[in-house]
């Protein structure tokens, strides 16, 4: 069974120029991350090897590239509780350890709550051994009916992916 067939995740579909879940062959410095919805954890869930081409410095993850993990991972979280696109309004990150070079980190978020076109969202990043990284919170707006169309229209869609404007089939 290949990873995306499973009933308890479902990958997201990706932007090929998005410098986070782009496709390297389309945008070379993109970090190629693919985010997934955990049903079980209720939860989106990615992961990211950084290697030096992301240092800020002596070994440690750049928190600019931490940063922008966190709000996409946040981005999709949102945007499952809404069934459409939306956009950062606002994004805040507590940075509490360093982020090693060659070490994978997982990187979650969820909803909280929502109420007109806005949703607040949470999230974190860890190492595998489970030590907080990082953590974040954020307000997302909804994109209109008519953006999130023109969004879905570009995305990069592979068998079994989660499309979130069809009720999540």
């Amino acid at each position: 069974m290949r990873w995306y067939d499973s009933p308890v995740t479902r990958a997201f579909p990706t932007y090929p120029a998005c410098p986070v879940c782009g496709d390297r062959e389309v945008n070379p410095a993109a970090l190629g991350v693919r985010w997934e919805w955990d049903e079980e954890r209720a939860c989106v869930v990615g992961r990211f090897r950084p290697g030096t081409e992301h240092a800020g410095y002596e070994g440690r993850l750049h928190g600019g590239i931490l940063s922008s993990l966190l709000d996409e991972c946040l981005a999709w979280a949102c945007a499952v509780r809404r069934r459409t696109y939306c956009m950062t309004g606002e994004l805040s990150v507590r940075f509490k350890a360093p982020a090693r070079l060659g070490e994978t980190i997982e990187i979650t978020g969820r909803p909280l709550t929502s109420w007109g076109r806005y949703v607040r969202a949470a999230g974190q990043a860890r190492t595998p051994s489970g030590e907080l990284i990082a953590t974040a919170s954020s307000t997302f707006a909804a994109l209109s009916r008519e953006e999130s169309l023109r969004l879905h229209a570009a995305l990069r869609f592979l068998p079994g992916d989660l499309d979130i404007l069809d009720g999540g089939s």
